[in-house]
C-alpha cells in the first residue's frame, strides 16, 4: 500500500466545501486545514499511479481545487 500526505489548495475560501465534496473518496482521509484555502489529506492506494490519476481527476474536475502538492510518499509494509 502507498500513503501519500498531499496539502490540496484551493480557491480563497473554498476549502470547507471542497473537502464535503471529495470526503467520500475511496482511499482519503482529511486530517486537517486553515479554514481558507488549504487541506492536509492523506491517500492511500494499491500503487503510485491510482494516487497520481487521483489527484490529476480531482484538478481538472474541481473549478476550485487549484493544485495538490505531495509533502511525503512511502509505502506501509513497513
Amino acid at each position: 500500500m502507498i500513503v501519500a500526505g498531499v496539502v490540496i489548495e484551493t480557491l480563497p475560501g473554498r476549502a470547507a466545501e471542497v473537502a464535503v465534496r471529495i470526503a467520500a473518496s475511496e482511499g482519503l482521509r482529511i486530517a486537517g486545514g486553515d479554514g481558507d484555502r488549504h487541506l492536509a489529506a492523506v491517500l492511500s492506494a494499491g500503487e503510485g499511479r491510482t494516487l497520481e490519476s487521483w489527484a490529476e481527476e480531482l484538478l481538472r474536475s474541481d473549478e476550485d481545487v487549484v493544485g495538490v502538492f505531495p509533502t511525503f510518499v512511502g509505502d506501509d509494509a513497513g
